[in-house]
């Protein structure tokens, strides 16, 4: 197919042995219904070798295709399927699936109706006009952002489901009845999961997905991550209000009761907000600009007194309903009010092992929001049994640029679960020995050192001047980025960019649109960003990609494991490293055609004896020792 077929029927199409090597394994793992582990290079043709397999051997069974990035679903949905089903003359009958939160909800848009005054007028008439004519009532046919008012006009935990006056109508109700006639279904890894743990729930009774037999994980890098927040509790401080917003409208409430429930709340949370960074803002709650910031909740006696007054609250607006009154909206209300306080109780206690309980805090152009997390550790009994062992999948493949460290998958099969699998890492097929500049200056400053990035600015300086912008610098914080833009923005004579002033995609389109400008970033950027050509001629990795030690979910990792009696270190954080600095390095050659230099300014990489697991991680690039040697 790949090698007489594709060269046939697609004007320009490459024959890359990679490609040809993967669809082999993936064909192989579906006719023996197991699972395959595919470590495939920038540049291999990745969907392309798992698409055709799929078509060529689901018969009329459906398989599910799982991505990390709403850009690979794009393409997926928009070139790679309708390409190939034209040349080939194949029908995948593909369909996108989405989480109930990108629809319109008919009885809450109808709630919301009662009180238009509460959105901006044009916005309202806007919403209005469109749900009227709206035939899918999917977010995505907006041609403006609804912003945070989306979030009270959507499906929400407050849905009734079936016992809904407008279920027969619901959008999404009827969107995941298309599914059924769908062979192929795309999706996110969020949905994928969250479908995971349903089915689990529920015994295999329900599911938010039709049934299916294969799966592909595109950007597997991210499965473990996603499956963790899958599986975690969170109680925001706006879960609540939102909640109680609801109530509020209904018959019977004792409204004395709500406005209790409401002041514990926001007491509750502004005293779990004074543990963190800095304090509260002045303010509380509400306040506009608070702090940002993840940390361990705390273990203290007022709080957990605070929590509990909030409990008793939440009960006692329960039991303010008149009973003679309930019906569908009032029953799922009160179902809401139960996950509430049973997830509030869990996180209060804090009695699983296997949980890390941890504090958000962010914030928003209008408010800080706090968040109390119960994040799992170990997720590998979780996708074993719900995954791996299920024997209503019959083969998973999962597939990314970084799965492997040194060639072997044995970190990725210890952290999901997967006991047994067909493997291959595949190389990129570029030529990076002629394709890619590998450059660690001499004399790098301490990168642990409180003044490393004042003391790294003139090197980055010097590397950009070398390649005359066309660059992007990537750190591993946000106060790493602004201390070295604040150093260099004015200095340099090209437009230089920051993660932060525009939106991502307006990032990503300014620095294309400008063949000399710089993009500085953090870590969203280190992966799924893909800019090909004269625009990126640099790549600037200003720190070794450790996690950083004090966030509460690394913390607890590597308090568990060196409790387990392992090293953290070797079996944790390095390899998570080791990873992340692929993705990294990744961004830089994208064609056959790209040309470039990737710089590292981390001694560590040369001074320490886990540098070579980096280096090694690494294809094999032209290393130079001076800047005198760029041409690109």
């Amino acid at each position: 197919m790949f090698r007489d077929v594709l060269p046939e029927r697609i004007p320009d199409y490459e024959v890359r042995e990679q490609q040809i090597e993967m669809a082999l394994l993936v064909e192989r793992a579906l006719q023996q219904e197991r699972h395959a582990l595919v470590e495939a290079g920038t540049g291999t043709g990745k969907s392309f070798a798992y698409l055709v397999p799929l078509a060529l051997n689901l018969g009329g069974g459906r398989a599910v295709v799982s991505t990390g990035t709403i850009a690979l679903q794009e393409q997926l949905l928009h070139k790679d399927i309708p390409f190939l089903e034209q040349a080939l003359g194949i029908e995948f009958r593909a369909m996108l699936a989405k989480g109930k939160g990108n629809y319109l909800c008919l009885q809450r848009w109808r709630e919301e109706m009662q009180s238009p005054s509460l959105f901006e007028a044009d916005q309202f008439h806007r919403l209005l006009d469109w749900a009227e004519r709206t035939e899918t009532g999917d977010r995505s046919e907006l041609d403006f952002a609804p912003g945070e008012l989306w979030g009270r006009i959507n499906p929400d935990d407050s849905c009734a489901g079936r016992k809904c006056s407008f279920y027969r109508d619901c959008f999404f109700v009827r969107a995941r009845a298309r599914l059924q006639d769908a062979g192929l279904i795309i999706c996110n890894h969020a949905l994928f999961f969250t479908d995971l743990n349903v089915r689990i729930g529920s015994g295999g009774r329900a599911g938010l997905l039709p049934d299916y037999q294969a799966v592909i994980l595109d950007e597997a890098h991210h499965v473990e991550a996603v499956a963790r927040q899958s599986m975690s509790t969170m109680v925001s401080s706006m879960r609540l209000p939102v909640l109680l917003f609801q109530v509020r409208r209904l018959d019977g409430v004792n409204l004395d009761a709500l406005n209790a429930a409401l002041g514990l709340n926001n007491e509750f949370f502004a005293a779990v907000a004074e543990f963190g960074p800095g304090g509260l803002q002045a303010g509380g709650i509400g306040a506009a600009g608070g702090e940002s910031g993840r940390f361990l909740l705390p273990d203290s006696d007022r709080l957990r007194s605070l929590g509990d007054n909030l409990l008793q609250a939440a009960a006692r607006v329960k039991t303010s309903f008149a009973a003679d009154l309930l019906g569908e909206r009032e029953e799922a209300l009160l179902s809401c009010l139960d996950r509430y306080a049973g997830d509030l109780q869990e996180i209060l206690e804090a009695g699983d092992d296997n949980k890390v309980f941890w504090v958000e805090l962010s914030k928003s152009s209008r408010r800080q929001l706090v968040t109390l997390h119960a994040t799992h550790l170990d997720v590998s009994g979780h996708l074993a049994q719900s995954l791996f062992e299920n024997g209503e999948i019959a083969s998973v493949v999962m597939t990314s640029a970084t799965l492997s460290i040194g060639g072997s998958f044995d970190y990725l099969k210890n952290a999901v679960g997967c006991s047994s699998a067909l493997e291959a890492s595949l190389p990129s097929p570029f030529d990076f020995s002629r394709q890619c500049l590998f450059y660690v200056p001499p004399d790098l400053p301490d990168p642990r050192q409180p003044d490393f990035h004042r003391r790294v600015a003139p090197v980055v300086e010097s590397i950009l001047r070398s390649t005359d912008g066309r660059a992007f610098v990537l750190f591993t914080s946000y106060r790493g980025m602004n201390e070295v833009y604040g150093l260099l923005a004015d200095r340099l004579p090209w437009r230089v960019l920051r993660q932060g002033d525009l939106p991502r995609q307006k990032l990503l389109e300014e620095f294309r649109q400008d063949l000399h400008s710089v993009l500085f970033a953090t870590s969203s950027f280190w992966e799924g960003v893909d800019v090909q050509g004269e625009a990126l001629a640099c790549v600037i990795l200003v720190k070794l990609p450790f996690a950083v030690p004090d966030d509460p979910v690394t913390e607890a990792m590597v308090r568990a494991i060196e409790n387990s009696g392992r090293n953290a270190f070797m079996s944790y954080t390095l390899p998570e490293a080791v990873l992340r600095l692929k993705q990294g390095f990744g961004r830089l050659i994208r064609t056959r055609h790209d040309r470039g230099l990737v710089a590292i300014l981390d001694l560590r990489l040369r001074t320490k004896w886990y540098g070579r697991f980096f280096i090694n991680a690494l294809p094999r690039c032209c290393e130079i020792s001076s800047l005198e040697e760029v041409d690109v």
